[in-house]
């Protein structure tokens, strides 16, 4: 069984409360210098259903075919346009300090026909100028400019907090379980990336842990001190930090300038959004920002549940239930027991379909096959069915099924003997 170090305030005696953790054995933990300088959602990206307005894909389509830089006007708002293929849509149209990134045009259905058309992804600048109201009503407002019979059909979301006064140690990772299968260690220098958890070793102190893939659950915990100035976001969020104040410091900060702070983060593909909502009881859809906001406590918990740092085996690290049970997202949990969809009974076959859709991609790699040849013979690989029910059962797009031929062909030149 999973337990926690026992918690108690040594302020007013109360058991369950406090900094002070007590293990079986004794052993005592103080986290009262660990200070949390903010909590919030990182990153928002919104998928919208719909048909294309023929006039303004027109006004994109000219801009994008008329110059490399091109620029086109959106709202009263000037983006750069871009290529949007590697993300599944044919135009991409960004503006940084705006804080707004739009997808238009699903690259795999006909701009006429219904289809998921819209991706919006922000910025945390965007979002933190803004209420959860406003951030909903907003990005509704952009998918209505582009979109006619507009419907939204998921969100992803990155739930952050970042924290001075402890700091992962060199053997972070062996201690943290997870069932993530792909995690990746940064420690400046150089990546390693690997399979499961045994045998995994870092040289020096690691800056970045990941644990997870990007079209999943990934947990995420970095030294967000040194990623501000890689991101150019150090006004920004030291800014932010400086409103951060506790019983001791106030009314002054207690940011800490000289020491470094450190980011948890959680990132929820919209798949792992859907498939908690529909396997939870008692849990509604959650397909916008605001059918969200009331669950982003419960998320963060459910992740962190499930994700966690271990002193010794089902035994929590008090600094994971610290950041567990004291962050909070707005909304207190729902009481409600969150858990991901079972997967339903498929025919029995998907153990091959992986097999054999891996050995296709190996012999397209080999033989120098584009991503768009290799997606086309895919198609004529007597495969195609089965594939695609492999993948629409765990809700992946074509859209993400055609970014995982391309990351496989990549994967398989660059790192396989193929590449030979």
């Amino acid at each position: 069984m999973i337990t926690d170090f026992e918690r108690f305030d040594i302020h007013t005696g109360e058991i369950g409360e406090g900094d002070l953790f007590i293990g079986p054995d004794g052993q005592q933990i103080n986290l009262e210098h660990v200070n949390v300088l903010w909590t919030g959602v990182d990153t928002v990206r919104q998928l919208f259903q719909g048909r294309l307005k023929p006039e303004v894909l027109a006004v994109i389509a000219t801009a994008y075919e008329g110059s490399f830089n091109a620029m086109v006007t959106i709202r009263g708002i000037e983006f750069r346009v871009q290529s949007g293929r590697r993300g599944g849509f044919k135009y991409l149209l960004q503006n940084r300090e705006y804080g707004l990134t739009l997808l238009v045009q699903n690259f795999y259905a006909e701009s006429d026909t219904q289809g998921t058309h819209v991706k919006i992804e922000t910025s945390p600048r965007w979002l933190y100028e803004r209420s959860s109201h406003q951030i909903h009503d907003e990005l509704t407002e952009w998918g209505m400019f582009f979109l006619n019979g507009i419907n939204p059909v998921g969100i992803a979301l990155h739930l952050a907090v970042d924290f001075q006064g402890w700091e992962p140690p060199q053997d972070f990772a062996q201690h943290f379980v997870t069932r993530a299968k792909t995690v990746s260690v940064h420690n400046g220098m150089s990546d390693f990336h690997f399979q499961g958890l045994e045998g995994s070793t870092v040289n020096g102190r690691g800056e970045t842990y990941t644990f997870g893939k990007a079209n999943s659950l990934q947990v995420c915990i970095y030294d967000k001190s040194k990623e501000v100035d890689v991101s150019d976001k150090r006004a920004f969020m030291e800014g932010i930090w400086e409103c951060a104040v506790n019983e001791n410091s106030f009314p002054d900060t207690c940011y800490d300038p000289d020491k470094p702070v450190w980011r948890l983060e959680i990132r929820f593909h919209h798949r792992i959004v859907n498939e908690i909502s529909q396997g939870t009881p008692g849990m509604k859809p959650i397909y916008t920002y605001m059918d969200a906001v009331p669950h982003l406590t419960g998320l963060w918990q459910y992740a962190l549940q499930g994700n966690r740092y271990e002193v010794k085996r089902d035994r929590v690290h008090p600094i994971w239930t610290k950041l567990r049970e004291d962050i909070g997202f707005g909304y207190s949990a729902p009481d409600l027991m969150y858990k991901r969809v079972k997967k339903e009974p498929g025919c029995g076959n998907e153990k091959n379909v992986s097999l054999a859709f891996g050995n296709l991609l190996s012999i397209y790699a080999r033989n120098r096959f584009s991503t768009r040849r290799a997606w086309e013979c895919l198609k004529q690989s007597g495969l195609w069915d089965d594939l695609l029910n492999y993948y629409q059962r765990r809700e992946l797009t074509k859209n993400e099924l055609y970014q995982l031929v391309e990351d496989g062909l990549i994967k398989r030149r660059l790192l396989s003997k193929v590449a030979a």
